[in-house]
Order: structure tokens, then sequence, then C-alpha cells
């Protein structure tokens, strides 16, 4: 059933029109002309006593309609049915209303009873039509109805008026609406001439006066969804007047333009309210013919314009289409924008009425003005390129053309076309500074188009990389240095190059940006030229996979560690917080999944140790030598993987609060041991951003240079502050990574990045402390620092040379190194000689052990069930050995028996189904084929072990030996649950997923029960999303439960969509590595510039797992119903071959073949 919202209408826009206006209501479009004249006759006729026998007749005739509809003998309850009809509010709660059963009953009372009556009026069979039930509608209800006509384009056409069988003026008036030729789809569609039918749909009126409480309770009711304080609530349902435009009450009442961001957060809120008839359109004029815009320009900070802007832009949430993948409609509402925004300036005579601040209106109208232009020529330049695209370019090499028009356009509008023309480079920093606002949004925008398709250019090369570095710079400077204390909106403050010395960190990488982005427009356009030819195989074949350019690029962060650790760091402090502060409960999965996240997180910090990360070694350095192989085993055969004979181990071991109870107590300790890194890295990115941009300040002038090195020396303070106070944890931190690098001193082998990862480690440590020390031990310090300095060179030359995996280390070397450390030793009692010693970890981390040995240690058979399955394919094996050798000695007398009996033979031998069948084909026919297919029956030996069990069972003779033997039937059940367990383990996690995500929470499981609207459902992500990024630890128990089923799935090619981002930022990423390592690059973009796309990419995987658990549920019931019916052996599915989600799942009857392998 399909409702329209209501709509106001002007009734004087008809032909002979009424000057009034009122609100249309739509009603179910099956029988919607007896729908509204019931439901605007009872509401008109709220105070006549005699309505239900006007409506539907006196009690006998009433019971007689009910026999012949067959509505029962239960009497109505009429007060009550007309209670819940004048209480109606269509700006609410339109949808559910029309399931009410008992108004139900009462429009197909009076259809019946409407339909006789008109029988008795017409004259011949051809009279029958809307205009006779009309008439006869309005003598039998005794009212006058007026019906105001539109045709099937929405033009106002006709008002007719229908008449009691005696008019008089007092008598009752109710407005109906007409739509004609309106198409409607059929239920069931049979071919595409068939999809619909074309009929006639009424509405009807509701008076302005009817509809104030209405909409009042309405707005009330969304402005809570948006989470409203009540105060504000109540002030905005009284204050508001219900006729003005509803967003420029806003923007003019007081304080309440504050809470427009909140509005349109949720894409449902904005669709709900507009819905109920309140303006949410920022194009619409208000009472003075201005739009939303102009008030907004009024304010001190634009916030609420850009809010708007993006709402408008995008279309009003009306499609998928978004400027970012843009449609026709998008490119005519920027149009609409544009326009707008030009008669606003007209109306208001350049922002010279009511503004507080004519000058800074205007000059917000030119920035937001020129950015429009730019959003409209970009739509304009992909709509073309999609327009005049071969249909056989290759999807990659379209991206190559989309990217080359977009970096082309943007060079068009790097400088403000309102800025002074300058070659002086102070004086484009004061243009900078001028338009900040305008270079930020257009910086921002086309850092969105580029990582959305960057990833599927044709290949990764150092001009790619390079421009990528500086456009994740330049936003990443944006972000760390905004324009002033009130964020990158305020126009409060007074802003002057002086005053924003920071800011020539984002001028200064843009500036690199747009030289590096123009030296890869080259290279595009030679690689264009030289796939000229739009085939698809051409294009396919010079395509690179998306993975590999994200490698490339996480790879690439080697060259600026300071973003790479900082990252790695507050990744690891973000996931032990979360594990710290979740609560443990019975029945309450979400504590021990956060725990077991941060567990996983921990192990990847760690891993990085294995390459020259200095986060690793440093983190490395903190824990007991004997721990660390436990954190890495945990990591590897765990959480990080999918290993079948932990995985069980695991979910067993979730049950157990009181382990993960002191698992929670390591998590604190461990959070303990990071503090002094952690204050460290985010100075010393800082640090990094500034030098990085010193010595280009130089070239600016003096005093800019000055005032640039007095921000680096505030920085240097900062740092000095937090060395001072973590000042004995450094001592600590700086005596462990000795004993860790002392501890692998003697290896004449190492792994390549391990070693100079190691020296790296220390040599940033202790050129840390350098930076506060005096004399002579700073001088000391830099001598042995510069040795160590040659030691690490030296074994990187190794590395370049003969790019080994493992690099030898000579027996000077390892005296060489032993020296260093021991002199960095000694140093360090010099600069921390006045520091309280730090006591070394002496904490317990037994529990880490214990989880692990935990998990490997499940089993899943006793040891007197292991021993008869070990029996009883010894017994299998062995008689398929003695038959295979009985065979050949047959074929070669030539002596074969019957062919029943050499058929039951063949069965007794342990082999491949298709082996089976060639060996049976040719026994008769071809003696040497036949011979030939027995050779291939191989031994296999008896599994000793569950590993040894698992490996068997991956293979399909093992498989269907295992379904063959006859065991007890309490055990056969442990097989057949042993052998699907993977299938099993995917349905637990799947479960888990949507009883966190869904389950948990009252409104969103409210929702997914009943919200079928696209826009419900819009609403629904929207709230999942917030879920994950305010509760902690929902966020951290979604991402284990998605990464196991990732992790389960792997193997599968088929199913890569599952973990392939789809759409926008770094479209074909794997989500899989990125829920495993996490990635600098998109989550640092995607947490500036759009902080819904990776919720929201995470929740379609886990929207689609949750459908896709409820078929393999559904086929596991229908399984076991086959069993029960007598089968002997599983039927099982062949193969998991998706087409767009696991609800492909092809299930056969086969007897020999499980879903998956192990």
């Amino acid at each position: 059933m399909y409702v329209v919202p209501p709509v106001l209408q002007d009734l004087s826009s008809w032909p002979s029109g009424k000057s009034i206006k009122v609100w249309e209501v739509s009603t179910p479009p099956d029988n919607s002309i007896s729908w509204s004249i019931v439901l605007s006759y009872v509401i008109a006729s709220s105070r006549n006593p005699k309505w239900v026998k006007d409506l539907l007749g006196d009690e006998r005739e009433i019971a007689e309609l009910m026999r012949k509809k067959n509505l029962g003998t239960n009497a109505l309850k009429f007060n009550s049915i007309k209670e819940q009809i004048t209480k109606f509010n269509p700006f609410k709660n339109e949808h559910s209303f029309f399931f009410n059963k008992d108004v139900i009953k009462i429009v197909r009372l009076f259809d019946l009873k409407l339909n006789r009556y008109a029988n008795t009026m017409r004259k011949n069979s051809s009279d029958w039509n809307d205009n006779l039930k009309l008439t006869a509608a309005a003598k039998m209800l005794d009212c006058y109805l007026e019906m105001y006509e539109m045709d099937s384009s929405g033009n106002k056409v006709n008002v007719t008026i229908y008449s009691p069988l005696q008019p008089m003026d007092s008598k009752e008036k109710i407005i109906l609406f007409q739509h004609t030729a309106v198409p409607k789809k059929l239920k069931s569609r049979i071919t595409s001439t068939q999809d619909e039918k074309i009929i006639n749909m009424f509405a009807f009126g509701m008076s302005l006066e009817h509809v104030v409480p209405l909409r009042r309770d309405a707005l009330g009711h969304i402005l809570k969804r948006a989470k409203l304080p009540s105060r504000c609530i109540q002030e905005i349902q009284h204050s508001f007047n219900y006729r003005d435009n509803f967003l420029v009450f806003l923007l003019t009442k007081n304080s309440l333009h504050e809470i427009i961001p909140s509005l349109f957060v949720s894409p449902y809120i904005a669709w709900k309210l507009e819905a109920a008839g309140f303006n949410m359109d920022p194009c619409l004029p208000g009472p003075k013919q201005l739009s939303a815009f102009y008030y907004c320009l009024n304010l001190d900070s634009t916030l609420v314009l850009h809010v708007l802007y993006n709402y408008a832009s995008n279309n009003f949430e009306q499609s998928d289409k978004t400027t970012r993948n843009p449609d026709q409609e998008i490119q005519r509402t920027l149009k609409k924008i544009k326009n707008t925004l030009l008669k606003d300036c007209s109306v208001s005579n350049s922002f010279s009425i009511e503004t507080k601040g004519e000058n800074v209106a205007f000059k917000t109208f030119e920035d937001i003005l020129c950015f429009n232009e730019y959003q409209r020529l970009v739509v304009d330049e992909i709509l073309d390129l999609e327009d005049h695209s071969s249909h056989q370019l290759h999807c990659d090499a379209r991206n190559v053309q989309f990217i080359k028009k977009i970096l082309d356009t943007y060079y068009n509008y790097f400088h403000h076309p309102k800025e002074t023309p300058t070659e002086d480079k102070y004086g484009k920093f004061q243009n900078f500074i001028e338009f900040s606002e305008y270079y930020e949004n257009l910086d921002n925008f086309t850092c969105l188009l580029f990582f959305d398709k960057c990833l599927s250019l044709p290949k990764s090369t150092a001009n790619f990389t390079n421009t990528v570095h500086n456009l994740f710079l330049t936003i990443f400077g944006y972000n760390l240095f905004p324009k002033c204390v009130h964020g990158a909106y305020c126009l409060k403050c007074e802003l002057s190059a002086q005053h924003s010395t920071l800011r020539f960190i984002p001028f200064t990488f843009r500036s690199k940006f747009l030289e590096s982005s123009k030296v890869l427009l080259e290279e595009l356009k030679v690689i264009s030229e030289k796939n000229a030819i739009p085939t698809s195989r051409k294009s396919t074949s010079s395509s690179k996979d998306p993975k590999s350019n994200i490698e490339k690029i996480t790879a690439s962060l080697k060259d600026i560690p300071e973003i790479k650790d900082y990252y790695l760091i507050s990744r690891l402090r973000r996931y032990l917080v979360f594990a710290i502060e979740a609560p443990l409960s019975d029945g309450d999965m979400k504590g021990v999944l956060t725990i077991e996240r941060a567990l996983q997180v921990i192990g990847e910090t760690l891993n990085t140790s294995e390459t020259s990360c200095i986060i690793g070694h440093l983190f490395c350095s903190c824990f007991p030598k004997n721990v660390l192989p436990d954190f890495f085993k945990i990591r590897n055969h765990c959480l990080s993987k999918y290993r079948p004979n932990t995985m069980q181990g695991k979910l067993t071991l979730e049950k157990d609060l009181v382990k993960f109870d002191r698992l929670q107590k390591v998590m604190e300790e461990v959070y303990r041991i990071i503090q002094p890194i952690c204050g460290s890295q985010h100075f010393r990115v800082q640090n990094f951003m500034i030098n990085r941009c010193l010595r280009e300040s130089k070239s600016v002038n003096a005093v800019f240079s000055q005032n640039m090195e007095k921000e680096h020396c505030g920085v240097t303070r900062l740092m000095y502050k937090n060395y001072s106070r973590y000042k004995s944890k450094f001592k600590l931190l700086s005596n462990n990574l000795l004993d860790y690098v002392e501890s692998n001193a003697g290896e004449t082998k190492c792994l390549k990045n391990g070693k100079i990862g190691q020296l790296e480690t220390l040599k940033f440590l202790f050129t840390y402390f350098a930076n506060y020390c005096d004399g002579e031990i700073r001088n000391e310090l830099l001598v042995t620092l510069n040795n160590l300095s040659g030691l690490s060179g030296e074994f990187e030359r190794k590395v370049t040379e003969g790019k080994p995996e493992e690099i030898n280390i000579t027996p000077t070397e390892i005296q060489i190194m032993n020296e260093i450390i021991s002199k960095l030793r000694a140093l360090t009692d010099s600069i921390f000689i006045d520091t309280i010693k730090e006591p070394n970890i002496n904490f317990d981390f037994s529990d880490v052990t214990g989880f692990f040995n935990d998990v490997v240690n499940f089993h899943w058979f006793s040891d007197e069930e292991m021993s008869t399955i070990k029996n009883k394919i010894s017994e299998y094996l062995k008689q398929s050995c003695e038959v295979k050798k009985d065979l050949e000695y047959r074929l070669g007398e030539g002596s074969l028996p019957t062919a029943e009996e050499t058929r039951k033979l063949v069965e007794m031998l342990i082999t491949s189904e298709k082996n089976r069948k060639n060996l049976l084909d040719n026994l008769v026919t071809s003696k040497k084929q036949a011979l030939n297919w027995l050779q291939k029956v191989k031994e296999k030996k008896v599994p000793e072990d569950l590993n040894d069990l698992i490996k068997f069972v991956e293979t399909e003779e093992g498989n269907n030996l295992l379904l063959k033997i006859d065991f007890q039937s309490d055990l056969k059940k442990k097989i057949l649950q042993f052998m699907n367990r993977k299938i099993e383990i995917l349905l637990n996690r799947i479960s888990h997923i949507k009883s966190i995500l869904i389950e948990d929470d009252t409104e969103i499981s409210q929702l997914w029960d009943w919200g079928k609207s696209e826009g419900m459902k819009a609403h629904l992500r929207y709230l999942m999303a917030q879920r994950y990024w305010r509760e902690r630890d929902v966020r951290a128990s979604l991402e284990m439960l998605l990464f196991d089923c990732m992790n389960i799935l792997k193997s599968r090619e088929s199913l890569h969509h599952l973990w392939t981002k789809a759409t926008h930022l770094f479209t074909g990423a794997n989500l899989r590595d990125f829920l495993s390592h996490g990635n600098t690059v998109f989550e640092t973009v995607g947490g500036i510039l759009d902080k819904e796309d990776l919720p929201s990419h995470l929740i379609e995987k886990m929207l689609e797992l949750i459908e896709d658990g409820e078929t393999l549920k559904n086929s596991e019931v229908d399984e076991e119903k086959d069993r029960s019916r007598g089968m002997e052996r599983l039927s099982t599915a062949t193969a998991i071959e998706a087409k767009e989600s696991l609800k492909f799942y092809i299930w056969n009857a086969g007897p020999h073949r499980h879903i998956f392998k192990n």
C-alpha cells in the first residue's frame, strides 16, 4: 500500500475554485474513492449524531451488509471508530492507520451500500463510472461533494460540485481531489507491458484549522527522533504558526538555528518533516521572498549554510545520487541553488538589508557561489563522460577519464576568481587566508572525488603515491590546524596571515598537490593514448587490482612514518579503551567480543615489528620476552585468520566470563604501558607537519618565518611537558628497548626490515631524548646516534643491493651494535640520573597464555570417540587396499566377476566419485584405461589427531568415507556437526551480529520489523551507523563478528563482493584487510570528510549476512527434514556460488559434498 504525504493545495488555482487552502490527504489506491468519502464525511460530521445511519443505514441494514461482506456478527463499536477517524493524523502515522481493521470494515460496508445506491440510479450498463458513484454519494449522504480534478501531468483542470437531494447552504460540504489516469503497479508481473494499469486516484481535503493540532503533534514526534531537548521541542511547537517557511522560522527565531544540523544528520528526519508539510527545501522563499540561504549568511558561522547546501545539492535525499555520482536531477538542483543565491542577492540589494555584516555576508555568498560553479562544472563533466563513453570502455579506463576531467577542472578553480593576482608567495598565502573557507571546501570535495576512484587507476607509480600523499596531507593539515579555535566555519574571528600562521601547512601541501597532480595527469594522458582502443579486453589488461593500489599507498607511508606511527598507536589506544570500559555480563556478548577485538589489534600492532615500523618495536619492548610469542600466536591462530581447529575453541571460551574478566585487566596494564608513547606520537605528528613547512616559510619573508619558528617552539614546549610528565616511564621504556634490541644483537641472520626497524626505533627514541639534554651528554648522544645511523645504513645497503628476505650480520657489526647498546645504556643512566626509578613490568600475563591454550586445546571428540573413528577409518582403508589389489589381479587375469559384484567392489574403494565412475566405465571396454584409473586410488594415512582428521575431511575421499561409515547414532551426529562446523560457526557469528545490531535496540528492532518505506530503511541504517560511532562496545564487537565472517568466507573468490568496498571512498578496497590491519589514509580521510562512509559500508555487509543467514538456516531446516525422512547420508550443498550474496547458495541433494570443505 503506497500513500503519498499530504500536500497543501490552493483551491483558487483551479478554474472557478475557492480562495482557500486545504491539505490534500491521499488514501490507498485500492478503492480510494470510498476511503476518501468515508474519512472526509466522518471528520466533517463529527458532531452529527446520525452519521452512522447516514453512512451505512440502520442496525438491520448494517447487519445485512456485514453478512454480505462476510464480516461476522460482532457489533462494531462506532464511537471508537469515529474517535480513531477524527484523530487520524496523516502527518504522522498515515500508513499504519490504513491497516486499522475496524476502519477497513466501515469502508467496505460503505462501498457496498454506495454501489447499491448508484446501481439504482443508472439507466443502462454503460453508465457505471466514478461520476455516477460521486453523484450517488452526495445524495445518499445528503451533503455537497466538491471534486477538484487534476490530469496525469498534475494540471488543475476542472471543479465539479455534486449536490444533495435537497440543496441547502447549511448542509455539510466535503472536498475531494481526483487524479486522472494514474499508473498503478500490479502485484503480479507477467510481461513488461502488463506491469501497471491506469486508474483514477482520489484524495480528500482537510481544513487548515483541523490540521494545526495534528501537525503540531507530528512535529513534536519527529523532533523527538532528532534527539532534541523537550524544552526546545515545545518552544518550536508553540512558536511556529504552521503557515510560514519552517526553515526560515528556525533561522530567524532566537537561537533555534543551532538545531538545524540535528535535523539533517539523518535523511529520514528531514524527509518526515517535509512529508508533514514543514519546508526543508532551503531554496524556497520565506515571507520576504528570501530563501533560507540568505538568513544563513547573517549567522556567526557558516555551518548551517553548508548543512543546507549539502542537503539541497544532493537532491533532498530523494535518490541515491549525489554530487559525487550525479544524474541530471543533481545537475538541475545545483542550477536551482545558483539561481536561488542570485535571487537572494538581488532582492536584498547585495545583502544590504537586515544584515549584521554586509561585507561578510556578501563575501560568503561569493565563496559559496564560486564553489557551486565548480560543482556544476564537475557534474557536467561527469555526465558528459557517461553520455559519450563507449559502452565497451572498461570501468577502470572510464575512471581514468573521470580523474583527468576532475583534475583539469580543479586547476581552473585552484585560485579564487576574486583573489588578488600575485606571484609573491606571501601574497598568495594572504589570498589563501582571505578565501580560506572556499579553498577548504574546494579541496575537500576534490579529495572525495579523487579518492572515490583512485584505486582503479591503471597502475600505481611514484607520481601516483606522491599525489596521494600531498592530497592526504592537505586534508590532514586542514583538520590538524583549523583556521581558528572555533573551527572551519567560524565568521566571528578576524583572520590575518599573522594570526593564521599554521594555516601555511595546508597551503603548502595543496600547492604540492597541484604540482604532483599535474605530473600524474600527464602520465594518465599517456596511458589513455596507449589504451585508446575502447575494447574491454585491452582496457582490462591494463587495469590494476584496487588491492594492489591500496597496498602500494599503504607501503609508501614509510616515507611519512610519523603519520603511520601516529595512526597505529591511536588505533591501539582506541581499542584498549573500548575493552577496558566494556561491561561483562551474562547474556551479553559485546564485552567479550570487544576484548577479543582489542587482543586482535594488539597482535596486529606487534606484528608491525616485522617491518621497520617504530611503533611495533616500541610496543614489543614493553612486554616480557616470554609473553610476545603468545600475543603473536593469538593473532595468527585465533583471531586474525580462520583456523578450523581453533575457531570452535574460541566460541566455547567466549562463554567463560571469568577468564575474560582477567583478560580485561591485561588490557588495563597494556594501556598503562603505552601512555608515554601515545603522547609523544601526537606531538611528533604536529612537529613533523610544521617541520615539513618550515623551510618553505623561509622563502615567504623573514617575519612570517619567525612566526613559524614561534609555532614550532610552542609545539616543542608541549613535547617537553609530555616528556617531563612521563620522564620515569621514558627511562623504563629506554631500558626495555635496549634489552629488547640486545636480546637479538647476537643474531648472525635476521629479517631485513626487523633489524633495521630495531635500530631506527633506538635512533628515534634517543633523538627525542637529545632534544632535552645539554652539553656533554648531548654531544656524546649525537655521536652515538651517528654511529647507529651508519650501522643502520649498512644494513639498508645490503637490502638494497641483494634484496634478500634475510640479511647476514658480520661479527664486526655485532660488536659495533653491542658497543652502541652499551653506550646508550650508560647515557640513559646519565640522562635520567635524577629520575625516580619506575618499577619494571611485573604484571602476570599468564592469562594471555591461558587464552591461547584454551582455544587450541579444544577437542571435538573424546579420546574414546577419536579411537573409534580411527579404528573405523582404518578398517575401511584396509578394505579398500585389499579390493584394489584384487581388482588389479582380476584385470591382469581377465577374470572379472559379474557386473553387479564388480560394481560392489568398486564402491568399496576409497576414491573420488569421478575416479569411481571412470573406473566402472572402462572395466569392460578398456582394460588399460581401467588399470590407469585404478592406479589413481591412492593409499591414505589414518588420521592420528584432530588436525589430521581435519585434513582428512578436506579431501573428497575422506569426506565420502566418513559419511559412509555406520557410526553409533550419537557419534554420527557429532561427526556430522564436525563436518558442517564452518557453516555452524558462520551462523553463530551472524546471529550475534543480528542480536547486537538490531535486537538490542528497541527503536531499531521496531523499524526492522515494520519499516518498509525507503525513507524508513535509510533512517534505520542511519541509526545503526550512529550506534556504531557512539557505543564503543557495539562498534568493536560488530567489527570482530564481521571480521570472523569474512575470514570464514575468505577462500571463496566468488564471494569477494562481501569484503570489497563497492562505492564512494576508495571503491574496491578490501574491507577484510581494513578490519585486520586498519588503513591510515582510508580511515583518516573518511573520518575527516565522510564519517558515515565506512560505518555504512560495514553495516551494509552485516545486513547482507543477516539476510543470507536466514536463507542458510531455512536450508538447514529443509536438510534436517530430509534426513528425518530416512536419508542415510547428509544432504548438503555442492558449493557456494554467490551472484550477489550468500542467498544464492545452491543446495543439492548430492550425498558426498559440503558447503565448506573445512
